[in-house]
């Protein structure tokens, strides 16, 4: 009978793990975005109640197209946004989707400001909000953009105090409050006492811009906060009995067709109503298999797992890239 060197066996042996994980990778993969549930955030639902989602920047975007598929899906749904005529539009185009004499209190409107609303304002703002018939059991964390004064894209050097703040205001620093003052309602009552599935959810979305971006450096780093933020939220809710029924899962998109997204974006990208549609369906997926964040859109998955085994080089120069040429399609546009 041959023998083989003992290295040859090592070798050998670590050949067949890496195979073994990356077959597993790729079945995950393919069942993730392959499969989907008859009848997705069913845990998320309330036997005596229509659960409601508290969703922010929900006038337009990915954000009014996540509403839209948890209407679908039997959901009520509070849009916050800034600008009261576009989200009396987004609530009127939602109440078409439920049908004739849709109750008063399944698409509702609150109108806040991320980038100024104050502590007392956000406060009042989520206690008008209590309504026994529509608990709140899922917070989306969808506000986000690049308020700064045009060009867009620029030098982190020619950013004013303003600039930085605005940003961080708008992307980082509203969310983490308002998911402060959501908690203790999506926590809720006793187990016994909510019905249906019982969970929770806090959904946040960051963005491939975590990498860090150039001529966005403050946006790719509030996005890199919403990541650390949502995962950090995972792992501490699931520490406690008392808040285990509370999921907390990161939403990371590439390109998405959105009316903030317009202009050289990749063909083939996913419209916002689409990838509202994937983020929906895929949550339960991702919840399930314990991850802590996940790629709703297939070729985001790709795309982010290129970014994660290339060398820093070649990322370098994909990023910087692909920035500089959204740079040069949006120069010169004004800032609404």
């Amino acid at each position: 009978m041959a023998s083989y060197h003992p290295v040859i066996l090592a070798l050998a042996g670590v050949g067949a793990i890496v195979v073994l994980r990356s077959l597993h990778a790729v079945s995950q993969f393919l069942a993730f975005h392959l499969l989907t549930p008859a009848e997705p955030l069913k845990k998320y639902k309330r036997a005596n109640a229509t659960a409601c989602a508290l969703i922010t920047g929900a006038s337009a975007g990915i954000g009014l197209g996540i509403a839209q598929e948890l209407v679908r899906q039997g959901f009520g749904v509070v849009l916050l946004g800034h600008l009261p005529d576009e989200l009396e539009a987004a609530a009127a185009s939602l109440r078409v989707l439920v049908g004739s004499a849709p109750p008063p209190d399944l698409v509702r409107t609150v109108c806040l400001d991320a980038r100024t609303s104050t502590p007392e304002e956000m406060r009042s703002a989520v206690d008008a909000l209590a309504t026994p018939s529509y608990p709140i059991t899922i917070l989306v964390n969808n506000v986000g953009g690049n308020p700064v004064s045009p060009p867009a894209f620029r030098t982190h050097a020619t950013y004013a105090a303003g600039d930085v703040d605005a940003v961080i205001n708008q992307n980082a620093r509203f969310m983490a409050r308002l998911t402060a003052l959501l908690l203790p309602r999506l926590i809720g009552e006793d187990p016994k006492a909510r019905g249906g599935g019982g969970r929770s959810l806090v959904l946040t979305l960051s963005s491939a811009a975590h990498v860090g971006t150039p001529w966005l450096v403050m946006y790719g780093a509030t996005k890199a906060f919403n990541r650390a933020f949502g995962a950090g939220l995972a792992r501490e809710l699931a520490a406690d009995a008392a808040t285990s029924h509370v999921d907390s899962l990161v939403v990371v998109p590439g390109e998405v067709v959105s009316q903030g997204n317009c202009r050289d974006v990749p063909a083939g990208s996913p419209r916002w109503d689409e990838f509202g549609k994937a983020v929906v369906r895929k949550v339960d997926g991702a919840v399930g298999r314990g991850w802590r964040e996940m790629a709703a859109w297939w070729r985001h998955g790709v795309e982010g797992w290129l970014l994660k085994v290339v060398g820093e080089g070649v990322r370098t120069k994909g990023v910087t890239e692909q920035l500089g040429r959204k740079k040069r399609a949006w120069d010169g546009v004004k800032r609404e």
